[in-house]
C-alpha cells in the first residue's frame, strides 16, 4: 500500500538549531536549523525513497486555543533569535526541491498532523509520521506509524507504545494528562508517576474512566485525583490533539519529485547560505590520492624519510581508559601533497615504534594537528617524544570562532571539504575517555581525518590574522598546551585510604540528613527527584514559590533559606551526596595503577571565556571552605616526606581587573593602599570610617562587589542579603557613587558590545556574543556575559602567562619541582623540600609582576602537606 510520510517540520527546525554548532552564512545570520532539516531530508530520501511527502509547520498564533485553556501552555520557551528567517528558508528550500507543506493559522502543526493523517487514511494511503514528539505517539495505528529519524530511523509502532508506556497509543493523550509534558508544560497530576498513570489507565481505561471511578480508587490515589481533578482535565485538554482542522488537500497534492528540480537554482541556495557540501557538481573533487595502508617497516622507512623536513599533520589511533594508558595503534600523516599515509602498528610494533621515534624527534620536522595533547599522551606511552609541534588547529578554531563549540567534522562541512553523509562525519564524535572501540575502517577515518588538516590549516591562520589573534594562538596557547601536557603526565597525588575513611563518615551524615528530612516532610519520598521534592515544598508544606515554574533547582532554595527548616537540610543533603558521589567514590576508579596518582585532563577550549576547564576528574570544583571540602582536599597529599604542597593564589584577582578596567580613581586607591577591599567598600558605601565598619557592613560590602561583576541586580542581591529589594537597590546606587567609573565602564562594555556582537580581552580573544535580548534595559543577560568576559577572561591571560613564565623558570634553574594544578585563580604545585625557600620567591615574583596593570598584583602563599593545609 502507498504511504505519506508526514513531517513535523517544525519539530525538525527546532531540534536542528538546538543539536547543532552555530552556523552562520555569508550575510551572518544563523543557519543551522536550516542545514539541518536540509540534511534530515537527504537521509530520508536516502533510505525511503519516498513517492509521497509533506511537511507540517506550526501557524502563526498556533497556541492561542490551548493557551485559552491554559495561559502557562509553552509558556516556558524562550523566542529564538533568528528563528522565523530560519522557517523562512527551509520553506524557500521546500519550494525549491518541489516538498510540499502545510501550516494553518492559529493551529499547531502536532493538530493539522493529527486531522492530516486521518484524511489521508480515510483516502486509501498509509501514513509515515516523521517527528520525535510524544504527543504524536496518540496517532499510531496499524496503518500509522512513527519513524525518529534521529534514533536511526527507528520506527514505532503501536506495540512499541505499549512496551513502552504500558498504555496503548489512544491512552497516550490520557497518560500525558497524569504524569504531565515538561516540554509543553502540561502540568499533569503531581504525585502521579510513569508507573501509576499506566497502572490506572490499565484498569480504568481514560482519564474519563478515572473519574467516573473515583470512589474505587486506594486511599493516596484517590485523594490525589479529587484534589487535582480541576487540573487533570485541563491538562487532557492539552494533550489531546484535534482530528478536525480542515484541510482541503489530496493525496496527489503530496507527490515527491524525489530531486527533479533546477539543480542550478538549488546550488545556488545552498552556497547563499553556506552549504557547500549539499552542492551537486558531478563527481565529487578531493584533495588526496588514496590512502596508503603502511604495514612494513622498510616501506616506513622509506614514507618517512620523505617527509622530513617538512610540515606534517598527524592523527593517533588509540585505544585506552585513562592518558597513561593509551595504547597506540597508529598513525596518520600527510604533508599536504595529495598523499595520505596510515601507519598500522599492529602486526610489526616492535619493528616500527623505533622508526617512529627518529621521525617524530628530528630537529627539522614540524608536527599539527587537531586535538593533539591526547595524541601527544598516546605517543609518549610509547616513548615517542614529539620534538617540533607548531599547531594545534583545535586552539585556533575555538579562537576563531570566539569560544563556539563546532567540531572539526563539523568546520570541514562548512568549509565543503567533506561530504556530510561521509564515513568520517558518520563515525566521528569528539573524542573523550574511555576509547574502546576504533571505527569501522580505521584506517580510512585516520587517513580521512588528517587529509583535510592542510587545508583547514591555511584557512585558520588566515583567520587568525584577519582578526589580529595570531599572536595569542602562538605564543599563549601553543606553548601553554606544552605545560598543561607535562601537568597531566605529573598527575595529582592522593591518599586512597583517606577516601575509604571519607566515605564513611559521609555515607553515614547522608543518612541522618536523610532522616532528618523525611521527619519534617512528614513521609518518605525521592530526595534526588525534582517532582517529588517540590510537590513536598510546595503542596505539602505550602511553601511560597520563588516563581510559577515552583522549581527546586538550588539556586531557587538558596533564595528560600529561612522560609523552612527543610530548605537548609536538602541544601545539605546536596552538598554531601555530590561530594560521595563525584568525588568520594569516583576518584579512586579514577587512580592510574603505576603512578598512583589521578591525571586530570586540561580543556583550553572548554570555556567561552579562555578559562582553563579541568575534567576526568574535575578537581577545580572541589569545596574549598566547608569542613568537608578540606576533608576531602585533605586526601590529595604528597605522600613523601621530602616532599610539600606549595598553593599559590591570586589575591581578589578578578576585583583588581575591574579596577585596572575600569580606570575608577577610588577603587584603585583602595588596591595601592593595601587595604581591605570589602572593609574599604563598606566604609564608602556606608559613610564609615574604616575602623568603624562591622562584620555585616563588610558582608554586605564583599557580596556587592563581587555581584557587581556579574550583573547581579536589586532582586538577586536581595535574596542573598536577605534585606528589601528597595535595600539592595540602594546599596548598589550607593556603590556606583562612590565608584563612578565602575558604571560608566560598565555601560560602555554592553554598549560596544551590542554594537559589535563580541567582545574581547586585554590581549584580544574574541567571543561573539549575539543573542541580545529585550530585557530590563542594559543589564541584559548578554551584556552580564560581555562585562564578565572582559573581567574573566582577562584574569584567565594572566595566569596563564604566568603558568608559562613560572615552567619557562622551573626550566632555566633545573628544578625538579612541578606545577600540578590549575584552580582558575591559583596555582598548586609539588615542591621537594630542598628547593622550597626558592619556589617561595620564585612563584611570586613571577605571578605578581606576570601582567602590567595599573593596580598591584598580590599572590598569597601556602605550603602544607596535604592540599587541605594549603
Amino acid at each position: 500500500m502507498r504511504k505519506v510520510f508526514v513531517l513535523d517540520a517544525s519539530g525538525f527546525i527546532f531540534r536542528a538549531y538546538f543539536a547543532l554548532p552555530e552556523m552562520k552564512n555569508s550575510s551572518g545570520d544563523p543557519t543551522q536549523a536550516v542545514f539541518g532539516f536540509i540534511r534530515s531530508i537527504n537521509k530520508l530520501v536516502k533510505d525511503f525513497s519516498p513517492s509521497h511527502m509533506v511537511a507540517v509547520f506550526d501557524g502563526p498564533d498556533n497556541k492561542k486555543s490551548r493557551r485559552d485553556i491554559f495561559a502557562e501552555y509553552k509558556s516556558h520557551r524562550e523566542k529564538v533569535k533568528g528563528m522565523m528567517e530560519q522557517i523562512t528558508l527551509v520553506k524557500e528550500y521546500c519550494d525549491l526541491v518541489g516538498l510540499p507543506y502545510l501550516e494553518v493559522d492559529s493551529v499547531e502543526a502536532d493538530d493539522v498532523i493529527a486531522s492530516l493523517s486521518k484524511q489521508i487514511v480515510d483516502q486509501g494511503y498509509n501514513v509515515c509520521i516523521c517527528s520525535t514528539d510524544k504527543d504524536l505517539l496518540q496517532l499510531v495505528s496499524e496503518r500509522v506509524t512513527v519513524l525518529n529519524p534521529w534514533k536511526k530511523q527507528e520506527i514505532v509502532t503501536r506495540q512499541n507504545v505499549i512496551d513502552s508506556y504500558g498504555v496503548p497509543p489512544e491512552c497516550i493523550a490520557d497518560y500525558l494528562a497524569l504524569v504531565g509534558d515538561t516540554s509543553d508544560n502540561i502540568p499533569g497530576v503531581s504525585g502521579c508517576g510513569p508507573k501509576k498513570a499506566a497502572t490506572l489507565l490499565q484498569k480504568f481505561g481514560s482519564v474519563e474512566g478515572i473519574l467516573e471511578n473515583i470512589e474505587g480508587l486506594s486511599g493516596a490515589n484517590r485523594t490525589m485525583i479529587e484534589e487535582q481533578q480541576a487540573i487533570l482535565k485541563m491538562s487532557k485538554q492539552l494533550a489531546q490533539l484535534n482530528y478536525s482542522i480542515s484541510i482541503p488537500k489530496s493525496c496527489d497534492s503530496f507527490v515527491f519529485p524525489q530531486y527533479c528540480v533546477d539543480q542550478d537554482k538549488l546550488n545556488a541556495f545552498y552556497m547563499r547560505q553556506g552549504f557547500k557540501t549539499f552542492v551537486r557538481k558531478g563527481d565529487k573533487e578531493t584533495t588526496y590520492s588514496e590512502i596508503e595502508r603502511i604495514t612494513d617497516p622498510q616501506e616506513l622507512s622509506r614514507i618517512l624519510n620523505s617527509l622530513k623536513g617538512k610540515e606534517v599533520a598527524f592523527s593517533v589511533s588509540y585505544l585506552g581508559k585513562s592518558l597513561l594508558t593509551l595504547e597506540m595503534f597508529g598513525v596518520a600523516l600527510t604533508c599536504g601533497d595529495g598523499n595520505v599515509y596510515y601507519v598500522d602498528l599492529v602486526r610489526y610494533r616492535e619493528e616500527m615504534v623505533p622508526i617512529l621515534q627518529c621521525f617524530f624527534a628530528h630537529e627539522d620536522t614540524y608536527f599539527y594537528g587537531y586535538n593533539i595533547k591526547r595524541d601527544n599522551h598516546a605517543l609518549r606511552n610509547s616513548n615517542i617524544y614529539v620534538k617540533n609541534i607548531i599547531y594545534d588547529l583545535a586552539l585556533a578554531d575555538h579562537l576563531v570562532h570566539g569560544g563556539a563549540k563546532i567540531s572539526y567534522q563539523t568546520l570541514l562541512v562548512n568549509q565543503g571539504l567533506i561530504d556530510a553523509a561521509s564515513l568520517f562525519v558518520k563515525e566521528w564524535s569528539a573524542l573523550s575517555l574511555p576509547v574502546t572501540n576504533f571505527p569501522n575502517n580505521v584506517a580510512q577515518y585516520f587517513g580521512e581525518f588528517v587529509a583535510h588538516l592542510p587545508k583547514t590549516k591555511d584557512v585558520l591562520l588566515s583567520e587568525l590574522d584577519q582578526k589580529k589573534m595570531r599572536d595569542i594562538f602562538l605564543n599563549v596557547e601553543m606553548p601553554l598546551e606544552k605545560v598543561l601536557f607535562s601537568m597531566e603526565r605529573a598527575g595529582m597525588p592522593i591518599n586512597i585510604l583517606a577516601l575509604e575513611e571519607l566515605e564513611e563518615i559521609l555515607s553515614r551524615e547522608l543518612v541522618v540528613i536523610s532522616d532528618e528530612i523525611y521527619a519534617l516532610a512528614g513521609e518518605v519520598f525521592n530526595i534526588k527527584s525534582p517532582k517529588q521534592l517540590s510537590d513536598i515544598l510546595y503542596n505539602i508544606l505550602q511553601i511560597k514559590p520563588v516563581d510559577k515554574s515552583r522549581s527546586t533547582k538550588a539556586e531557587v532554595l538558596e533564595m528560600l533559606m529561612g522560609e523552612h527548616p527543610i530548605i537548609d537540610k536538602i541544601l545539605c543533603f546536596r552538598t554531601v551526596e555530590k561530594l560521595l558521589s563525584t568525588y568520594v567514590k569516583a576518584l579512586p576508579k579514577q587512580i592510574d595503577p603505576n603512578t598512583q596518582r589521578i591525571h586530570p585532563t586540561f580543556n583550553q577550549t572548554g570555556t567561552v571565556t579562555g578559562r582553563l576547564a579541568c575534567q576526568d576528574p574535575n578537581l577545580q570544583n572541589i569545596p574549598t571552605r566547608s569542613e568537608r571540602g578540606r576533608l576531602l582536599r585533605k586526601a590529595f597529599c604528597t605522600g613523601s616526606e621530602d616532599k610539600y604542597f606549595l598553593s599559590a593564589d591570586y589575591s581578589q584577582i578578578e576585583l583588581r581587573f575591574l579596577a585596572h578596567l575600569s580606570g575608577d580613581d577610588s577603587l584603585r586607591l583602595a588596591f595601592e593602599s593595601g587595604e581591605d577591599i570589602h572593609t574599604f567598600t563598606a566604609s564608602q558605601v556606608f559613610h564609615v570610617p574604616l575602623d568603624e565598619v562591622t562584620r555585616e557592613q563588610r558582608k554586605q560590602a564583599k557580596t556587592v562587589n563581587f555581584g557587581i561583576i556579574y550583573g547581579q541586580q536589586a532582586y538577586g542581591l536581595s535574596k542573598i542579603l536577605h534585606i528589601s529589594v528597595g535595600e539592595a537597590q540602594g546599596l548598589i546606587e550607593a556603590y556606583f557613587e562612590r565608584y563612578p567609573k565602575v558604571l560608566e565602564f560598565i555601560n560602555h562594555t554592553i554598549e560596544q558590545a551590542s554594537q559589535d556582537l563580541r567582545v574581547t580581552t586585554l590581549l584580544g580573544r574574541e567571543r561573539i556574543i549575539d543573542n541580545w535580548k529585550e530585557l530590563s534595559g542594559s543589564r541584559s543577560a548578554s551584556g552580564r556575559l560581555a562585562v564578565n568576559t572582559r573581567i574573566q577572561g582577562s584574569a584567565a591571560e594572566l595566569i596563564k602567562l604566568a603558568m608559562l613564565q613560572i615552567s619557562s623558570a622551573m626550566k632555566k634553574h633545573r628544578l625538579k619541582s612541578r606545577m600540578l594544578l590549575q584552580i582558575h585563580d591559583e596555582l598548586l604545585f609539588e615542591v621537594p623540600e630542598n628547593e622550597m625557600e626558592q619556589m617561595r620567591t620564585l612563584v611570586p615574583e613571577i605571578m605578581e609582576s606576570a601582567m602590567v596593570l595599573s593596580v598591584p598584583l598580590v599572590v598569597n602563599i601556602l605550603v602544607g602537606k596535604n592540599w587541605a593545609e594549603c
